[in-house]
């Protein structure tokens, strides 16, 4: 029997559902999702180093149903680690407490259109917006962050990012080092003023460079040291950075050996990838198996970002990245140079310590011998894309486009469940600079990149191997991926140096079962 009061609050509760937007109302009438988190996006102040705490943005979480422990609080100013379960049903609610439109982007995973946090999707101060997916990425090393148009940058700059890392049962079985012998190093580099006040943009060059900062912080703090036992260690490296390239290798000189890169494991047909140095630009994710074992007990190992020349148009200018001179540094002389330098901080290529390590002294433990998994079957490639990237009048392009919130050419639409050849150029020119790319909503493959066309102090750092989700592109180089989606709906593809984006260096594609153009 219904009362007059429950009809009452039958017709209120159905009058609100119906004032939210439409992903929220899907969510809320879906089924029951095995796990509810909330997150709350607002200002704050953290600890960064000595000397007074800095005003920063910072995501707080909740478990609202499910599992405790799939919230990890952070002791910085970075947002709580989701430890999410491959096939988990997943309900997100997000809370924007800021001052600026908001949404969520979940960087590398591959979720429904609603859930992906397009920017059109941005919720203004107050508001709300509810996600909902099951998790089928592959265990992997993932991240989230803001995706607002225009205010990208400036959000993450100011603390708003997080790690999402995805498990699964077969991973012990793989080898790998147990939770308790996991490092996740989320690397960013920042402008600290002498009050511990985060300096974002100071000039024009920021614009077109993308900020570069003078101190880098590792899980939001600056001069980080991790103390490991004698032993295999499974470590996740995470470039956070707006901006900066990182070329990173051990202080001792000891090689990288990679295992993975940022959507799951190498197969075992390309194995462990062993470099003398690792490259990684902004959003990208790898890991390291690294024996600690190895060292002498009590001994320092440091994490460093060796010095490369900048790809940057204006370290080219300025005579960065281990260059001398320069043509703006020949034109105004070493005086407004040096003034330059310092309005700007260190440019791409500058050497940079990371973290450091302290060996214990205690016995050393055997690892594991790792078992890679098998490789996957590829794709049928039955279509072909082609995008050039320009820089020019300060401004990035794709194909002579810019960001229109829900454009899409007939040159951007990919089919459904099956592979697509997308070929990128950087075509240089006189603004050319590196781009790193990223694609919303699936997972590529990168099948080849042009020869010889990378720096040569960098090209031995690339990992091409394995599952991406985001790439480097140097200027004059190509790169072909094979890209497959699987979920329908408008997605994104940008540069993912967050100024370049928030420029409009960025577009819709979209997926569907449509024939592209052109194609029967």
């Amino acid at each position: 029997m219904w009362t007059r009061r429950d009809v009452l609050q039958a017709l209120a509760a159905a009058a609100g559902l119906a004032a939210v937007p439409w992903p929220l109302r899907t969510a809320r009438a879906a089924t029951a999702p095995d796990l509810v988190l909330r997150l709350t996006a607002a200002p704050d102040t953290a600890r960064i180093r000595p000397g007074g705490e800095t005003a920063v943005l910072r995501y707080t979480g909740q478990v609202l149903r499910g599992r405790a422990d799939a919230l990890r609080p952070s002791a910085s100013y970075l947002g709580p680690t989701l430890e999410l379960r491959r096939g988990e049903r997943v309900r997100i609610e997000f809370r924007n407490r800021l001052a600026d439109p908001s949404i969520i982007h979940w960087h590398g995973m591959i979720v429904p259109e609603a859930a992906d946090g397009h920017p059109r999707f941005a919720v203004g101060p107050g508001g709300e917006y509810v996600y909902e997916f099951t998790v089928e990425n592959r265990a992997g090393t993932y991240l989230y962050h803001p995706h607002p148009h225009g205010l990208t940058g400036a959000q993450v700059y100011h603390g708003l990012a997080g790690l999402l890392i995805v498990r699964e049962a077969q991973e012990r079985a793989w080898g790998l080092p147990g939770l308790p012998h996991e490092l996740a190093l989320v690397i960013q580099d920042r402008r600290l003023a002498g009050d511990n006040r985060l300096e974002f943009k100071r000039m024009m060059m920021d614009d077109m460079n993308g900020v570069l900062g003078d101190t880098v912080l590792v899980n939001g703090v600056a001069d980080a040291v991790f103390r490991v036992s004698p032993r295999s260690w499974r470590l996740r490296l995470v470039n956070a950075s707006n901006a900066r390239i990182y070329k990173l290798a051990w202080s001792d000189g000891r090689p990288m050996r990679v295992i993975a890169t940022g959507t799951g494991l190498l197969s075992a047909a390309e194995g462990i990838q062993t470099r003398p140095y690792v490259v990684l630009a902004p959003f990208e994710r790898i890991e390291l198996l690294e024996d600690f074992g190895t060292r002498r007990p009590g001994s320092e190992v440091a994490l460093v970002s060796r010095e490369f020349a900048g790809p940057g148009m204006m370290d080219g200018m300025m005579g960065r990245g281990g260059s001398s001179g320069g043509m703006m540094g020949g034109m105004m002389g070493r005086g407004m140079e040096g003034m330059m330098r310092g309005m700007m901080g260190p440019g791409q290529g500058e050497e940079l310590p990371v973290a450091r390590f302290d060996v214990g002294t205690q016995a050393r433990a055997a690892g594991e011998e790792l078992r890679l998994p098998p490789a996957p079957r590829p794709p049928r490639e039955g279509h072909e894309l082609h995008t050039r990237l320009a820089f020019r009048h300060m401004r990035g392009f794709l194909d002579g486009r810019r960001f229109e919130m829900e454009a899409v050419a007939d040159d951007e639409r990919l089919p459904l469940d099956e592979g697509t050849v997308w070929t990128f150029a950087n075509d240089g020119g006189p603004m050319s600079m590196a781009h790193p790319m990223h694609i919303h909503g699936v997972r590529f493959r990168i099948l080849e990149r042009s020869t010889g066309d990378a720096p040569a102090d960098l090209r031995d750092g690339l990992v091409d191997a394995g599952f991406k989700d985001t790439f480097l592109i140097f200027p004059g180089e190509r790169v072909r991926l094979l890209v497959a989606p699987t979920e329908p709906g408008l997605f994104m593809y940008h540069c993912h140096n967050l100024e370049h984006e928030d420029g409009g260096m960025m577009r819709n594609c979209r997926f569907d079962a449509r024939s592209p153009a052109g194609r029967t």
